[in-house]
């Protein structure tokens, strides 16, 4: 059985089983011109709240991420299809700051790597993260994207002999035109 065009109208056909293959039907050649392909369209969400009353469509659709900045101040840009004012972007189980610029675009702040890895300041290792659409009413879109969180030159723990090292010579603690070394007890009497 298919649909087909007859005199302006859209009829369903009953097509002949093929012989050889009982799993396919033929079809005659005008009917091959006027059927209409089909497209596939899945889309993944979750009631996190329990049901909804309002429709999970449209679906929103994210195509890509764009880094903006880095460190402290790293935004992340969404382009996609489907976005509204009441859609938050997530980190895995971290809300982001998100701003809507239209449906097509969205951008949010980067949560700190502490977030997801405790007594980090700093990425010590990278750390993937999924990224997912939360509207409102508990309704998760799955984006099927991650977030990647790379190693970035953090401040160094203090250590005394490198700054020794790194000093100019006169301020090294070992050098005799270092200040602590300039003054004798005579000089200052007690």
């Amino acid at each position: 059985m298919y649909l087909c065009l007859s005199q302006e109208r859209i009829i369903q056909f009953q097509a002949t089983p093929c012989p050889k293959e009982p799993n396919k039907e033929m079809i005659n050649d005008g009917a091959s011109w006027t059927i209409i392909s089909t497209d596939k369209a899945e889309y993944t969400f979750y009631e996190g709240m329990g049901p909804v009353r309002t429709t999970v469509t449209p679906v929103p659709v994210v195509h890509s991420l764009h880094l903006n900045g880095g460190g402290d101040v790293a935004m992340l840009e969404l382009n996609g299809e489907n976005f509204t004012p009441n859609l938050k972007v997530w980190f895995g189980e971290v809300e982001a700051e998100t701003m809507y610029r239209c449906q097509e675009s969205m951008l949010c702040v980067v949560p700190d790597i502490s977030a997801f890895r405790e007594g980090w300041q700093w990425v010590r290792q990278p750390t993937q993260v999924p990224v997912s659409l939360v509207r409102n009413d508990g309704i998760i879109y799955s984006t099927g994207l991650t977030f990647t969180y790379t190693p970035e030159p953090g401040p160094r723990t203090h250590c005394p002999a490198v700054e020794d090292v790194l000093r100019p010579p006169e301020l090294r603690r070992d050098d005799p035109r270092h200040p602590t070394h300039m003054y004798s007890t005579s000089d200052h009497p007690m």
